[in-house]
């Protein structure tokens, strides 16, 4: 769905109370307002991104100049990157290497010129290393001077890590969208697996969950499924047929007060302010 009704300054009492968040996905740009001392105070805008990456940041630079609140001075301002190309490595490998020679090796298809943007994984002591269009970062940074760049699988991992107990026992947990899903497996002190697909049918969806939790025994103690409710509602039953214990993601009860949108936005978006 695409949203167009203007950001202007006037929606908002103080942008220097707020947040402005935006997500930058494959085929499309979420921008969320919040304030987090006012209720129902969220807001949310949606527009579809072409495929080609020229293209995509001449629709994000129109976009954000057609809305001219978004050009007010905001508390924070962050934008999470939904990337098909990242690379989880151990802190002591990153800290000593090329980013960018590290992303080539794993993809040699990697932008030479992309900008690395590297999130710190600091309970698993570990990097996540993701590639960013170098004209694309170029322009969120000369427009937002304070922006904070992060991968978008670093707010849900943040966000399950929170929910774990202490101790060895692994969950995967599930972030569904329309057409991609994003699957973390970790402990409270180990990271088993992080990754993301794409898919096209329901039953792609479910063959990629399941052998991410193929394992020779009983180490996954749950698949806790979140993100988009009618994929999510799709997929549980399937699951269940092969795995004892799947669980549906409870939506966090503290960004209920943000709005009606919020049940509306992006999972990854809506918890981000949860994980700073």
């Amino acid at each position: 769905m695409t949203l167009t009704t203007p950001l202007t300054r006037e929606l908002v009492n103080d942008p220097a109370y707020c947040r402005l968040d935006l997500r930058i996905g494959a085929g499309s740009l979420q921008v969320m307002i919040y304030n987090p001392l006012e209720e129902n105070s969220l807001l949310l805008r949606s527009i579809d991104l072409p495929a080609d990456e020229a293209s995509a940041l001449k629709q994000l630079e129109t976009f954000i100049y057609d809305n001219p609140l978004l050009l007010c001075d905001f508390r924070t301002v962050t934008a999470i990157i939904e990337s098909r190309s990242f690379l989880p490595a151990p802190a002591a490998v990153a800290d000593c290497c090329d980013h960018l020679s590290l992303l080539r090796c794993a993809d040699p298809d990697t932008d030479s010129r992309a900008v690395v943007m590297q999130d710190a994984l600091d309970m698993f002591d570990a990097r996540l290393l993701t590639p960013l269009h170098q004209a694309t970062a170029n322009f969120l940074r000369r427009t937002f001077p304070t922006i904070r760049l992060h991968n978008a699988l670093l707010p849900f991992t943040l966000y399950c890590h929170s929910n774990l107990t202490q101790g060895n026992t692994a969950k995967a947990f599930v972030n569904m969208r329309e057409r991609s899903l994003d699957i973390v497996v970790m402990s409270a002190n180990t990271l088993l697996l992080l990754n993301r697909f794409e898919y096209r049918d329901i039953n792609d969806a479910a063959y990629y969950i399941l052998n991410c939790t193929d394992t020779p025994s009983d180490e996954i103690a749950e698949i806790i499924i979140g993100g988009n409710h009618d994929r999510r509602d799709e997929l549980m039953p399937m699951l269940r047929r092969f795995r004892p214990y799947v669980m549906p993601m409870i939506f966090p009860s503290a960004m209920f007060k943000a709005g009606a949108d919020a049940m509306k936005s992006p999972f990854d978006l809506i918890i981000l302010p949860l994980c700073e």
